[in-house]
């Protein structure tokens, strides 16, 4: 196996993506590892528990190789761009991704599981999975954040007590929610979630917030798209600066 990708959420698919369409990879020499069915499943599940009506990012970010393949798909589904930045529909974007991910055989390089130990023999990788092991040349680690949830003590102390009534939004399985209803959070994702539960329990949920509401065109910086920002981070020699380490998301190599 030439690659081997842990992760098949947005960053996983795209990169598999990627290596097909821009550096002519076989598929058949990609693995992809992910403990859900298929492609971006995860991704699907928790846009969804919020409503997420668009992405909160613009139309050239997608998991194709081309910027303008959104602009160039047409199913003939509405809802497809909002706003100045051609923000694209969540149904939109994710039947975009489908097709992409169709024409070259994603599914396929599917291998349903969870990686349990990652070792190094010769110029291989060989990586343990409650499925099986595989060996590959390259290793990329795109598991992203989405099991490693963010709760403060007190909540911690909630979610043990009343575990029917307390939950964080990206758990596996939610608590049953009735009103009244209290979100804690202001980001984007809290406004979501809060304006779900406000049109399916009028006046019956409050948001909780330790600042006003903070509006910005993009979630992340457009710098990371380009030299702005990208040309100090290429420039770095090792993962560490400065003796303190930073996340890496994926890497690759022999």
């Amino acid at each position: 196996m030439e690659w081997i990708i842990a992760g098949g959420g947005i960053h996983g698919c795209t990169i598999a993506t990627y290596l097909i369409k821009g550096k002519g990879i076989p598929a058949s020499q990609i693995c992809i590892i992910d403990p859900h069915k298929g492609p971006i499943e995860k991704w699907k599940d928790l846009t969804s528990r919020i409503s997420m009506p668009f992405l909160r990012s613009p139309s050239v970010h997608h998991c194709d190789i081309h910027p303008f393949s959104l602009h160039y798909f047409n199913d003939g589904g509405s809802d497809v761009f909002y706003g100045k930045y051609k923000r694209p529909g969540l149904d939109f974007f994710n039947r975009h991704s489908e097709a992409i991910f169709s024409s070259i055989g994603l599914q396929e390089r599917w291998l349903q599981g969870r990686v349990q130990g990652v070792t190094k023999s010769g110029n291989h990788w060989v990586v343990e999975t409650d499925s099986g092991s595989v060996e590959g040349k390259n290793l990329v680690i795109a598991t992203g954040m989405n099991e490693r949830l963010s709760v403060p003590e007190w909540a911690e102390e909630l979610r043990s007590s009343r575990p029917t009534q307390v939950g964080h939004i990206f758990q596996e399985k939610l608590p049953v929610v009735t009103p009244d209803i209290a979100v804690v959070g202001g980001g984007i994702t809290a406004a979501h979630l809060v304006i779900k539960l406000a049109r399916e329990h009028p006046g019956r949920v409050v948001q909780i917030s330790r600042h006003p509401y903070r509006v910005h065109d993009f979630d992340s910086d457009p710098g990371w798209l380009g030299p702005k920002c990208l040309r100090g981070f290429h420039s770095l020699p090792s993962y560490k600066k400065g003796g303190k380490p930073f996340t890496m998301h994926a890497i690759a190599g022999q």
